[in-house]
């Protein structure tokens, strides 16, 4: 990511030209086992931040999955360079990092009570803090209730819970949200949100776009095992040469003229306003000095950059149609409201 995207924060996690590729079977005459380097991840640089919540997004096989488990140290590097703070060799890494994948399969005999403290065991850690984890999550009525029993959101939270052990620096995430009902994403994303401001550093990927921008300080996109862009949203859009849009309101008299190369679109009134628009540039940027143009005399009650959203950076970033890419705009709670 870019040097800059990080301000005063300290860097939790780097990768430098960090390459891993599955082997694909190709078999040879004298060779039936042979195998050549197959899709995975090419060429990664990447600084993870504390106190930062970043949204990992891109098409299906983009290698989002791959690069979290090589982050977590769980694929070895082909070539390049993985660094934790704090953690000299991989072993080390484990009480560092918590790593929860896209889909754990928890199955019974046995209850969440019962895995909790297991792994308590294995790890050296107090059962009690387990005890509590299950509790944060959510399962503290179920703790005692056979696995087979779990829904999926549950199982979901289940598997939270063992990534929260040991109080990790860096939390990495594949698609936690899957299975949990509205409520419950809420209280997640409130929960990431109380994590970073603690310092952790933590990476989240989703392909509901509306969690992301819910959840995320800045972003990495990726496209056939690569980064294609990376930064907050308004710095990729910049670097995407996207439109800006300006959105403002106010009250009296609007503005009479725009400047060039400004499409005008009228847009819903809030309470007591009585004009509002979004001003699309052409080409460039909305600096003070043009926003300052549109008139000193103005009573505006609005007057903010728009976002584009990840959907038109996802599009205007791979040339696929968000559809065609795998990802869904609406979460759960958007579609239920």
């Amino acid at each position: 990511m870019k040097d800059g995207a990080y301000g005063g924060a300290k860097a939790m996690l780097e990768l430098q030209s960090a390459t891993f590729r599955y082997p694909v079977r190709r078999p040879r005459r004298f060779r039936p086992w042979a195998t050549v380097p197959g899709p995975g991840i090419r060429g990664i640089d990447l600084k993870l931040s504390s106190g930062k919540i970043l949204g990992l997004v891109g098409p299906n096989g983009a290698g989002k999955s791959t690069l979290l488990q090589v982050m977590a140290n769980l694929l070895p590097l082909e070539d390049g360079t993985l660094e934790v703070e704090g953690a000299p060799n991989s072993e080390s890494c484990r009480g560092i990092i918590g790593y929860m994948p896209e889909r754990v399969t928890w199955n019974g005999p046995g209850s969440a009570h019962q895995e909790i403290e297991r792994l308590c065991t294995m790890r050296g850690i107090s059962a009690s803090e387990g005890h509590d984890l299950l509790d944060l999550v959510g399962l503290a009525n179920r703790s005692l209730d056979d696995l087979s029993t779990f829904s999926q959101g549950m199982k979901q939270r289940l598997s939270l819970a063992t990534a929260l052990l040991g109080d990790p620096k860096i939390l990495l995430l594949d698609e936690p949200l899957n299975g949990l009902d509205p409520v419950a994403q809420g209280a997640f994303r409130t929960l990431l949100r109380q994590l970073a401001d603690r310092g952790t550093s933590v990476v989240v990927s989703s392909h509901t776009l509306s969690d992301l921008e819910r959840i995320a300080d800045e972003f990495v996109l990726m496209h056939h095992g690569r980064i294609v862009a990376d930064g907050p949203l308004i710095e990729i859009e910049r670097d995407l040469g996207l439109r800006a849009t300006l959105e403002i309101a106010g009250l009296g008299k609007p503005p009479t003229s725009f400047g060039e190369g400004v499409e005008v679109q009228e847009i819903p009134l809030d309470d007591g306003e009585e004009w509002a628009y979004h001003l699309h540039l052409e080409k460039g940027e909305w600096t003070t000095q043009r926003r300052s143009e549109l008139g000193p005399e103005m009573t505006f009650t609005r007057l903010q950059h728009v976002p584009a959203g990840l959907e038109t950076v996802i599009s205007a970033a791979t040339g696929l149609e968000i559809e065609d890419a795998g990802f869904s705009i609406l979460s759960e709670v958007d579609s239920d409201a």
